[in-house]
């Protein structure tokens, strides 16, 4: 799928970076492990069309997979899904709520997602899709849209994790590549995440996961 099949499919045609607002907000690419071998490698190793991360934030590590397609001359998108909401760390902590920028009482971190992905001249690469992880990937098999690659960094509590790669592993075609983030097998700050994939990995018989860095993959069998 092109871009613009992408916006079709989500979006009914609007392209949702036209018309931007003319007062941007800085650049602002704060993030964690948004540039990490296995993204790099994902691109180059999959030339992928379509990529989905879940949990996007400010749009970090899309920008750098964006621009990793652009360097390698591959025609991929990235489909950036987030409610730019915040998860319950967001709100728990009082400096990643202060990220969320709220006005009236509401986060306008998305704004800041946009003036991001304007700033470095990506628009053209990526697709926002301000919906919640499991409405996204039903909204995604509805229109029929599969990933070649899944980047996962939303929820970190074993429950949400769960949902999550339930959800989204139809969407992933066979012999496409899942990417979480939060992983570690020593514990780290987020168990949970590491419970849910690896009990996710046994259940469907995936191999791996492997790891590295705070993250891990494994690819859905063909």
């Amino acid at each position: 799928m092109t871009r613009q099949d992408l916006i079709a499919a989500l979006w009914h045609g609007r392209d949702p970076f036209a018309g931007p607002p003319a007062d941007l907000r800085p650049a602002d690419l704060q993030g964690w492990r948004s540039i990490h071998p296995y993204l790099e490698e994902a691109v180059i190793d999959l030339r992928p069309a379509v990529i989905v991360e879940i949990g996007t934030w400010k749009g970090a590590s899309a920008l750098y997979l964006a621009r990793t397609l652009a360097e390698r001359g591959i025609d991929g998108t990235i489909v950036a899904v987030d409610t730019w909401l915040g998860a319950v760390d967001h709100w728990a902590d009082a400096g990643l709520f202060a990220e969320l920028r709220t006005e009236h009482g509401f986060p306008s971190l998305y704004r800041t997602f946009l003036a991001n992905v304007l700033r470095a001249g990506m628009a053209d690469r990526v697709v926002p899709l301000p919906l919640d992880s499991v409405n996204a990937a039903e909204l995604m098999r509805l229109r029929g849209v599969s990933a070649d690659v899944i980047h996962l960094d939303a929820g970190h509590e074993e429950a949400s994790v769960a949902a999550d790669l339930r959800a989204w592993w139809p969407v992933l075609r066979p012999g496409g590549l899942f990417i979480a983030d939060d992983y570690d097998r020593l514990g780290g700050r987020f168990p949970g995440v590491t419970r849910a994939v690896d009990a996710f990995c046994a259940e469907f018989g995936v191999a791996g996961p492997w790891s590295h860095r705070g993250k891990c993959k494994f690819v859905k069998p063909e």
